[in-house]
């Protein structure tokens, strides 16, 4: 169960990077072919920039999930208590929400 949670975080965060790269790369299509001014310049460096760091972003979210694997596997009563920790507070958040809600 925690090798499949793993690949699917990974898998997720890659699709995610890959998304931005791709709207990147669109976006240095619509500056244009030859930037001469000033600005259009400096958008394709910001582009280029923002790319590499898609880029760079996906190789250690890939690591992370990886090593988020491992520590599930090698500790599975502590991850139990934390995902009941965080169910447990993500419940009193919603029962305490509605009833902040209920009172205005």
């Amino acid at each position: 169960m925690s090798d499949a949670v793993s690949r699917k975080l990974a898998k997720d965060l890659a699709e995610g990077y890959d998304d931005v790269v791709h709207g990147l790369g669109r976006m240095t299509q619509h500056i244009g072919a030859d930037a001469n001014d000033a600005v259009a310049k400096s958008a394709k460096a910001f582009v280029h920039a923002a790319s590499e760091f898609a880029e760079q972003m996906k190789k250690q979210s890939e690591t992370f999930a990886k090593k988020a694997g491992e520590e599930v596997r090698e500790h599975p009563v502590a991850t139990a208590a934390l995902a009941a920790a965080a169910v447990g507070l993500l419940g009193y958040a919603v029962t305490h929400t509605r009833n902040t809600s209920r009172k205005s």
